[in-house]
């Protein structure tokens, strides 16, 4: 049986806090360049040249320190089925960015520990604690105050707020299921492994929409380089710092920590890009916020 988090010393509570942060540090930093750029390119070319960043990137290190494990089984279809999943939610949320309001949308995306717990309760019969049931509850009331707030008078006006929230509530959805899943194939594939091929597949299902003719995914403005080519090293180191943290300890923990990304990508955005919330939405960000903390304490 897995030990509790009071169970494991400091230095599984530091491993925790650690993998969580470097997770949610690398997502929100990646998030805020894919917003910028989702809107001069469009969110599906933004999201293909992440995914071909992270593989060419992942692939040679998975092949040296994880190849052993390569074995055919049948748990490589789950990957490859989790592969699907993540880069449908990627492209839900990539689309929130290009659309909506950047400090409304990420926080909803973020929330998905509180999708997440209720799957463990659904499936796992792991019932959470009061605390972690108050801090669902209140995610879920954040939830519907950032759906209903309006736009801020002072915010140069989003493309279209509404397809903004709809498709995050969508990533929110997507990366519930698919972060509850990945506890499943990390300790059997290798946490490189499963994100380099998350991304492989990321890159064929897009090439494979482009020859549908469903997207355009190809051609890069030379300037955009060193912006995406950094934002695909955040975004897979993040993965794998998730990876390697639900590997050895908390999942729960370095899960709900991963989940304040959004706190940076907000961050940024009103001191980049100056936006300001209105009333109902800092309540709104503030309850997510409070809500993410308490799923993990």
């Amino acid at each position: 049986m897995r030990r509790g988090y009071s169970d494991r010393g400091p230095l599984g509570a530091a491993s925790d806090l650690f993998f969580g942060l470097t997770t949610a540090f690398g997502y929100g930093t990646s998030d805020f360049v894919a917003r910028q750029a989702s809107q001069r390119i469009g969110h599906v070319r933004v999201l293909f040249y992440l995914e071909v960043v992270g593989f060419f990137l992942l692939a040679p290190l998975a092949f040296l320190f994880e190849r052993g494990g390569w074995a055919w089984s049948d748990i490589w279809w789950l990957v490859l089925g989790l592969g699907v999943l993540n880069t449908i939610a990627s492209l839900f949320l990539y689309r929130a960015f290009e659309y909506g309001v950047l400090s409304v949308v990420s926080p909803i995306a973020s929330s998905y520990p509180a999708a997440t717990a209720a799957l463990a309760i659904l499936f796992l019969d792991q019932f959470p604690g009061l605390l972690a049931t108050l801090g669902i509850v209140t995610v879920l009331a954040g939830l519907l105050l950032l759906s209903r707030a309006g736009v801020h008078p002072s915010n140069a006006p989003p493309r279209d707020a509404r397809v903004g929230l709809v498709s995050a509530f969508a990533a929110f959805a997507g990366y519930g299921v698919f972060y509850f899943a990945l506890k499943y194939v990390v300790a059997d594939v290798g946490p490189v492994t499963v994100t380099a091929v998350v991304r492989l597949v990321g890159v064929v299902l897009l090439l494979g929409l482009q020859a549908a003719g469903a997207f355009r995914v190809l051609g890069l403005p030379r300037s955009l380089w060193p912006s995406l080519a950094s934002m695909g090293v955040l975004d897979s180191l993040a993965f794998v710092a998730f990876n390697l943290g639900i590997l050895g300890g908390n999942v729960a923990i370095v899960g709900t920590l991963s989940g304040l990304f959004s706190a940076v990508t907000v961050g940024l955005a009103v001191a980049v890009l100056h936006e300001r919330l209105t009333r109902a939405q800092i309540a709104g960000v503030l309850a997510v916020f409070v809500g993410v903390v308490l799923i993990a304490l």
